[in-house]
């Protein structure tokens, strides 16, 4: 069996491209989440915050998901953030602002069993208040 050069430096090229690596490696994450594995999206939703701006669009695609759920308040936390920032869909301060308000009103209802912390209720708050005032809505 011949020594193969081309084949070799393939084979080291791939291995050290690790970007094609992350995008394989997210692809199977997809799958797997596609076929319900819990821990899967959550990978994946958490690329919005470990990943740069490439990614943005797979890990809304799963933040929505996951936020659909309607029993994980950091969550819907990130949904707001993203459709306020329009990282990963268009900018939409409309549904930013829905989700601001899910996100607390699970917060309170979960109470001490909440992940949230005070500050990060706070800061919901804040926001809401913002949108609303930005959306003519501060007389609710």
């Amino acid at each position: 069996m011949a020594f193969n050069v081309a084949t070799w430096w393939e084979r080291i090229r791939h291995f050290f491209d690790f970007a094609a690596r992350r995008r394989e490696r997210y692809q199977k994450w997809d799958q797997l989440a596609q076929n319900g594995d819990e821990e899967a999206r959550y990978r994946l939703l958490m690329l919005y915050r470990e990943e740069g701006p490439e990614y943005y669009p797979l890990a809304f695609k799963w933040t929505v998901i996951v936020a659909n759920n309607g029993d994980d308040c950091g969550v819907m936390l990130q949904t707001a953030e993203m459709y306020a920032a329009g990282h990963g869909a268009p900018q939409n301060e409309e549904k930013a602002l829905l989700w601001f308000e899910r996100a607390l009103s699970l917060h309170i209802m979960q109470g001490r069993n909440s992940p949230l912390s005070l500050e990060a209720a706070n800061y919901i708050q804040e926001r809401i208040q913002q949108l609303r005032v930005k959306l003519g809505r501060d007389n609710q």
